[in-house]
């Protein structure tokens, strides 16, 4: 048995079949409901909520930090901060209609599982001598394998939904975890030949292993964007077609931004809409259609948006109801610190 488990291939295995099995666990087992309630366990110190689940984490983190800190350097300490720098983003771009808290522990799996897949994967695919591009393109398409066909698998369960943000959440720790495998545990070996991104062939991209990675970073941040916000389902698929779509517009500009045609039609742009802006920002929406809305003279396809009342906005999808759990927490919270007098 021993031998069985220290095998890089069985622990993989064994691990995939970890992921397949937590939704079912979860739900037979009343798990979600439980770990929710631990996310929100917190304590007040002069009015001030704080929470427990984050000072675990720091301390925890810390303890880490002293048992490596020979190992440390100034590439590692960077990779840990920009990962956790990028969970923190993703976070805010994501589960609007949700509200979860930063360190919410089933929001936070996504990551954590998928880093953690990434560094089993890199050990068998390493085992068996393949190189860094093929290791970072077969880690990602495995993991959104894994995810989609895990998402699949929750349509015919109680209590759980089909959801793409959650698959686009799980490639995301995969690329962080590729990350970490490259930049933390291999200190960085996948820039001896330095920082190049750009190529001057297409498929070159898809042959460098630091390339292929900021192509996977780049589009699996898009998709979480927009996968959070076309969340029902007459539109959700839609958005697989507009992040690929916004992905290779970026990707075309970065590629050819060394073209003076390139570089001076993307100033043209840049100057016509800081122009557009000046001259309609007092004037709100100037032009709505069902496809169409003109805001402050910012042209908005397809989205509508959700206007604050200092006038800063965020795109929204077409949506028949909207979820109020985000405001029903917000003022139980509230009410909690200033409670009502009698």
């Amino acid at each position: 048995m021993k031998n069985f488990l220290l095998k890089r291939k069985n622990q993989l295995l064994i691990y995939i079949l970890i992921i397949f099995a937590g939704p079912f666990v979860m739900t037979k087992y009343y798990l979600q409901p439980t770990i929710k309630k631990i996310s929100e366990y917190s304590f007040y110190f002069h009015n001030w909520e704080i929470k427990i689940i984050p000072i675990i984490f720091i301390l925890f983190f810390s303890f880490i930090i002293y048992l490596i800190r020979k190992k440390l350097n100034q590439l590692r300490l960077l990779t840990l901060l920009f990962i956790g720098v990028v969970i923190i983003f993703a976070q805010q771009i994501s589960d609007f209609y949700l509200g979860n808290s930063l360190f919410d522990i089933q929001s936070n799996w996504h990551y954590l599982a998928y880093t953690i897949f990434s560094y089993l994967m890199y050990r068998y695919l390493k085992y068996r001598k393949m190189d860094s591009t093929k290791i970072i393109a077969v880690i990602f398409l495995t993991a959104t394998l894994i995810s989609t066909t895990d998402e699949t698998l929750q349509l015919n369960l109680t209590n759980r939904i089909f959801d793409i943000s959650d698959i686009v959440k799980d490639m995301l720790g995969a690329v962080l975890g590729i990350i970490f495998v490259f930049f933390v545990y291999e200190n960085g070996k996948i820039i001896e030949k330095g920082w190049k991104i750009k190529h001057r062939k297409l498929k070159d991209y898809f042959r460098n292993p630091l390339s292929l990675l900021f192509l996977e970073f780049l589009f699996t941040l898009i998709f979480l964007y927009f996968s959070s916000i076309l969340t029902e389902k007459t539109v959700r698929i839609n958005s697989i077609f507009i992040s690929l779509f916004v992905f290779v517009v970026i990707f075309l500009f970065i590629h050819f931004s060394a073209n003076k045609i390139i570089r001076f039609f993307l100033v043209f742009l840049i100057f016509a809409q800081i122009i557009s802006f000046l001259v309609f920002m007092h004037k709100n929406i100037i032009y709505n259609s069902r496809f169409l809305t003109i805001y402050k003279g910012i042209p908005i396809p397809y989205f509508d948006l959700m206007i604050f009342e200092n006038g800063m906005f965020r795109l929204v999808d077409k949506k028949t109801f909207f979820n109020s759990r985000w405001e029903a927490e917000k003022r139980e919270k509230e009410e909690k610190v200033f409670p009502k007098m009698k």
